[in-house]
């Protein structure tokens, strides 16, 4: 009995060393079973969201994204059954680090090929490629994004919004290849992102694009930007660069503004009554010498005019001498009023402040009151003249009307800057500068405009340059109700040096066009 016992555990120990030498083979010594094992394994698949579309205010899509497949190589072993990606030249690689991303503008209609049963080592993830049908005239201000990321314009600065959330889908692979989606409480489903309604209008977008592009290249320019807002709300109905770039030079270039900011110290002397419209001043047809500096006059008038032709002229001397009379801190609180020195907070990336300080010689004071020797950027120059346009008030800037299902289409007051009447009287004045003065190439024969013009000296190895300039005209129409202010500055036309004659003339094709196009 006792000998049965022990052959019973003696035949147990045998066949259990048999079994471990068995499971050391398989496990250790034998490759075709790790080979096996490698093989089974679980995929984590990426499920991209669809990023918003970005419509202008009129709903045309101006960014939106259209379905595409990545497809990626996760076998050494490939069968492309249907030859489909061997057509659009896909190549297969051979590598350590599988799955291996072989393609990703694959066109969404052969993922049923991709995934059938009778190819192998391959599967397809649904992606999202970005399309931009007004890229060239818009692309500084929509932006572009890179791999799901925004990284200018509009795309940065609502990225959080539009971008959606990605998910991911677990799916097990066996050793053969199969691929079998896991349950669905395993899923993590993508979310798509909002959709955004911009203050923009594409056709009037296309209208100052266009028209730039010819100005710059019969000026012989270096570049240039146009911008175009409702100065009622505040919205930005265009923003046309050139040449094109993401740069926005309309608020990522800083400059000095020149004589379109003399109409802000006019309304200074004004209020502080240092000045009547009406009363008269002598000119020197040789300027004036303030601290032996020479301020010249461009329009060689000279004797006795009155305040309101010296604006309409542009008349250098005569705002050096309004400006030293009242002072710099008078200067400073005007120019800070209506917005200059600090960011506009448009909801667009790397606006620039400018550069405001306070000035106390008397040539930097003749300076300032003549719109140099400080920088600003245009979104500044076109909301200071809004105050003027829409009754006297500073309006945030607007390039959003919504974003997915909550509006922002209400105009947001800053402060008041000017009274009724004032603004009334500065609106008058612009007139006469259009009618009568040096912005007469602006004038439209159907409507009254208001508006200045400008041209500033650039200030090159320390001292102001007679042959470099930034020309500028800022306008609205219609004078007494406007809807449309069109700021528009060229930087160094080589043809006409002045703001009455480069860049008036571009505001005046601007406008006539945007009008012919709203049929009024």
């Amino acid at each position: 009995m006792r000998i049965r016992v022990y052959l019973i555990l003696l035949v147990l120990i045998v066949w259990y060393l048999i079994a471990l030498a068995k499971l050391f083979q398989i496990q250790i010594l034998d490759n075709k079973y790790k080979e096996i094992a490698s093989k089974v394994y679980k995929l984590k698949i990426s499920r991209f969201p669809k990023r918003g579309t970005i419509y202008d205010r009129n709903l045309r899509p101006i960014a939106y994204s259209i379905p595409m497949l990545q497809v990626y190589q996760y076998l050494d072993s490939i069968i492309d059954y249907y030859g489909i990606l061997d057509s659009l030249g896909i190549k297969f690689v051979k590598s350590n680090k599988l799955p291996f991303l072989i393609s990703k503008e694959v066109p969404i209609e052969y993922r049923k090929y991709i995934i059938s049963p009778y190819e192998r080592g391959l599967f397809a993830v649904r992606y999202y490629k970005r399309v931009y049908p007004f890229a060239e005239i818009s692309q500084n201000v929509i932006g572009f994004v890179v791999d799901t990321i925004g990284m200018e314009g509009i795309e940065k600065a609502l990225d959080k919004f539009i971008k959606g959330r990605s998910g991911y889908e677990e799916v097990f692979q066996s050793a053969d290849g199969k691929r079998f989606v896991l349950p669905s409480n395993n899923k993590n489903q993508a979310l798509d992102g909002l959709d955004v309604i911009t203050t923009l209008d594409m056709k009037i977008q296309n209208i100052a694009y266009n028209h730039l592009k010819k100005a710059i290249l019969e000026e012989d320019a270096n570049w240039g930007f146009v911008i175009i807002l409702n100065p009622k709300t505040g919205e930005i109905l265009a923003m046309a660069n050139y040449p094109n770039s993401y740069k926005n030079y309309a608020i990522q270039f800083m400059y000095e503004p020149g004589s379109t900011f003399k109409i802000f110290t006019f309304a200074k002397a004004l209020e502080l009554n240092l000045i009547n419209e009406n009363d008269s001043i002598f000119v020197d047809k040789e300027g004036i010498i303030i601290d032996g500096y020479r301020i010249k006059n461009v329009e060689k008038t000279k004797g006795w005019i009155n305040y309101r032709e010296a604006l309409s002229y542009s008349i250098n001397s005569v705002f050096a001498h309004i400006g030293i009379k009242m002072g710099g801190n008078q200067l400073y609180e005007i120019a800070r009023r209506v917005g200059f020195g600090i960011r506009t907070d448009v909801l667009l990336n790397g606006e620039t402040n400018g550069i405001l300080k306070r000035r106390y010689k008397n040539i930097d004071v003749a300076n300032f009151a003549i719109g140099q020797g400080f920088s600003i950027n245009g979104l500044q120059m076109a909301l200071a003249y809004s105050c003027i346009a829409n009754g006297g008030y500073l309006l945030a800037p607007k390039i959003v009307l919504k974003i997915g299902d909550s509006l922002y289409n209400k105009p947001v007051y800053i402060r008041r800057c000017f009274s009724n009447k004032m603004a009334d009287k500065l609106k008058k004045l612009l007139v006469d500068v259009v009618d009568n003065g040096s912005g007469k190439l602006a004038k439209i024969n159907s409507m009254e405009v208001a508006g200045k013009t400008g041209t500033s000296q650039k200030f090159i190895d320390g001292s102001y340059s007679d042959d470099k300039v930034i020309t500028s005209f800022v306008g609205f129409f219609p004078a007494d109700d406007p809807n449309y202010l069109v700021y528009v500055v060229l930087d160094e036309p080589k043809k006409n040096k002045f703001g009455g004659t480069s860049a008036a003339p571009l505001f005046r094709k601007i406008a006539e066009e945007i009008l012919k196009e709203k049929g009024n």
